[in-house]
């Protein structure tokens, strides 16, 4: 049986930039079959820290804008559903309370809406008409 002389670590070329194909100022890295990546490729940079935060920055504030437009659509319907209620004078009379509670619900849901979506949420904060839930917030600040 003949020994196989096909060199293993072949040197590199010496008119070929080092790394490869890759760097010739590229940034991708050769990658076989089974997700070997050559010592010598020249590596993928990664986004920097300030790209990654300013990245979930922008996904945290569209997050917080669609939560705010969810809270306002919750408030009409429950300010519907109260209206609704409130067309029938008997249970208007008899369940006044829970009809005051179903619109403090709407309020509250309106006022953490605008915080959501406030440039300066320490401002908005104070500008919250629901005492409880004005004092509530300021206990984050």
């Amino acid at each position: 049986m003949p020994i196989d002389t096909t060199d293993l670590w072949p040197e590199p070329d010496p008119g070929a930039h080092p790394g490869g194909a890759a760097a010739g100022g590229q940034s991708v890295q050769a990658v076989d079959a089974d997700g070997f990546v050559p010592f010598d490729a020249v590596p993928v940079p990664s986004a920097s820290q300030a790209e990654t935060d300013q990245h979930a920055a922008n996904l945290r504030d569209a997050t917080h804008q669609q939560i705010a437009v969810v809270l306002e659509e919750l408030a009409l319907e429950v300010e519907d559903l109260g209206g609704r209620l409130c067309t029938d004078m008997e249970i208007a009379t008899r369940h006044m309370d829970v009809l005051q509670a179903i619109d403090l619900i709407a309020q509250k849901q309106r006022s953490l809406a605008k915080l959501l979506e406030a440039d300066c949420p320490v401002k908005a904060i104070e500008q919250i008409g629901i005492d409880v839930l004005r004092d509530r917030m300021r206990m984050f600040h």
